[in-house]
């Protein structure tokens, strides 16, 4: 009998402490969470789009849950997809600093399938509840308007573009290339397009800047530093030299170019002759004998006849050392056509190519079946215009322009000359003006209307490039009518941001000297070179 007393006795002390253990807790019954209204799959275009879920999030025990409810965490995160629900290396990338329960972001990655994660974390009890969904990146890459451009105090290099998607979708992209391998850089110095059909389609792209020239893939527009052009398109790597100029000889051959010749910011020249079985650059060409050191500086310019299915096969130079024009030829003599020559004056000249004069500016246009326009200064800061034409294999000295009504003529340094018509634009500040060669009369563009903190930072012509034109020939007039409209690049100094560039299109009317606006774009940085990235 005294076993059972005990026995009972332990029973109750036992009761006694399970009840007390019960009032110092804080039991709670775990909510369940569902996930409702996160898409399968999100479409979006590379650096334009906006990648945008807004889910709806429910609890058990509270209901629907909003933004504002701290006792839960809301996380995205994006990683590239490799098959079902495989991601490649769990290298996750937040989507959402900002911890909000719906997500709007700028697609910045590169064009790749990804898979996005939406995470629901109830911080009482640490449950996680998680839903995740395809992201696929289209590129803005395939076809538009390549926008080269400086940032900032640093003129860091970034390229820009107006994505041409479809007739009825043409949408600004930005700082495409940072996320595609482009090294850091500094000054942009221009942008090549070459559209090569040699033995597969195959077209160039390059990117100069003041730190080296980088071949992107024609695709994906990716690239790294082994795409360096010193590397890919030469036998002997320059050293402590960038290319800054890229030009091609237009060939009868719908094929590609009859020969490459670049600039490099030494002043050295090279040539490529594609269809002598030229594989790359070698030696400069700036020499009087192959293989020689060079013995003296080019500009960084290159005069070509820009009229399709090349009826020249020459190219010109400007020699800054001894103050004249030099000459390109190709020939059936390997070494001559790795020299350049001093141009010969004809009999009864215009002016001597050996000009004793300062080249501010040199165009390559199809005006007169291949003309070239070279802006010439004196020492006493006079300036004139030349016309060379570069039709057929000859230098032909074609127009003197000299004492211009032009008003600040002398000041400018950005310059367009117009295909069609006997016109120069160029641009002082924020104002652009029209000069009619033909009748020596200066029209100020009033319908480039910039504010006064605005200044013009680029004036072109984008002349289409592909090698004939049936390349082309599925485009309508509209489009084929662009490569003659005034592109106007501006930035505004006052721009609280890197992001202050506009680029305007004007289409040209010839009878009347003047311009439209057609359309207009911003949020560029500051803008140095245009190029539309042509499609058959």
């Amino acid at each position: 009998m005294k076993m059972n007393y005990i026995i009972l006795f332990l029973l109750v002390v036992s009761l006694c402490a399970c009840f007390d253990d019960k009032g110092n807790y804080d039991y709670h019954e775990v909510a369940e969470i569902t996930i409702e209204n996160v898409p399968e799959v999100i479409e979006v275009l590379g650096n334009s789009d906006h990648i945008i879920v807004n889910p709806k999030v429910v609890s058990s025990l509270e209901g629907e849950i909003g933004t504002g409810n701290t006792n839960f965490e809301f996380s995205y995160k994006i990683e590239k997809k490799s098959g079902g629900t495989i991601v490649l290396n769990q290298n996750w990338v937040n989507l959402n600093p900002a911890g909000t329960l719906n997500l709007d972001t700028l697609a910045a990655f590169s064009a790749d399938t990804y898979i996005g994660w939406f995470a629901v974390t109830d911080k009482r009890s640490g449950i996680q509840t998680s839903a995740t969904f395809d992201i696929r990146v289209s590129s803005p890459t395939y076809e538009g308007w390549m926008i080269l451009c400086e940032e900032g105090e640093n003129a860091r290099v970034r390229m820009d573009m107006i994505s041409v998607i479809s007739a009825e979708r043409i949408i600004p992209a930005y700082d495409l290339l940072a996320p595609l391998g482009l090294p850091e850089s500094k000054g942009a110095k221009g942008i090549a397009f070459y559209p090569n059909r040699y033995y597969s389609p195959n077209d160039l792209i390059y990117v100069m800047t003041g730190e080296g020239a980088y071949k992107l893939d024609r695709e994906t527009f990716k690239t790294d530093k082994s795409w360096e052009i010193g590397f890919v398109d030469f036998i002997l790597p320059p050293e402590g030299e960038y290319v800054v100029r890229y030009e091609t000889v237009n060939n009868a051959s719908n094929a590609g170019a009859l020969a490459c010749l670049c600039v490099t910011d030494a002043g050295n020249a090279y040539a490529q002759v594609l269809d002598y079985g030229g594989a790359a650059f070698e030696y400069p060409i700036n020499t009087s004998e192959r293989g020689k050191a060079p013995e003296y500086r080019v500009a960084p310019y290159v005069g070509v006849s820009m009229a399709r299915l090349g009826n020249g096969k020459t190219a010109l130079f400007y020699d800054m050392d001894n103050k004249r024009f030099m000459g390109w030829k190709y020939g059936y003599v390997a070494d001559a056509m790795q020299t350049l020559t001093p141009v010969a004056d004809p009999e009864n000249s215009l002016f001597s190519f050996k000009t004793g004069m300062e080249l501010v500016y040199m165009e390559s246009t199809r005006y007169s079946n291949g003309l070239v326009y070279s802006v010439l200064q004196d020492a006493g800061g006079k300036r004139c215009i030349y016309g060379i034409n570069m039709s057929n294999n000859g230098f032909v000295q074609e127009a003197k322009y000299e004492n211009l009504n032009a008003p600040d003529f002398d000041k400018a340094t950005i310059f367009a000359f117009h295909s069609q018509f006997p016109y120069m634009f160029y641009a002082v500040g924020n104002k652009v003006y029209l000069h009619n060669l033909g009748t020596n009369t200066t029209y100020p563009m009033n319908n480039i209307a910039l504010g006064e903190n605005e200044t013009v930072t680029m004036l072109k012509f984008n002349l289409y490039r592909q090698c004939s034109l049936s390349d082309l020939n599925n485009q309508s007039d509209e489009f084929m009518a662009r490569q003659y409209e005034l592109m106007v690049g501006s930035y505004n100094t006052a721009a609280p941001d890197n992001n202050g560039g506009k680029l305007g299109f004007y289409p040209v009317d010839g009878v009347n000297n003047s311009v439209t606006k057609r359309a207009e774009y911003s949020g560029f940085a500051k803008i140095k070179d245009v190029v539309y990235r042509e499609r058959r």
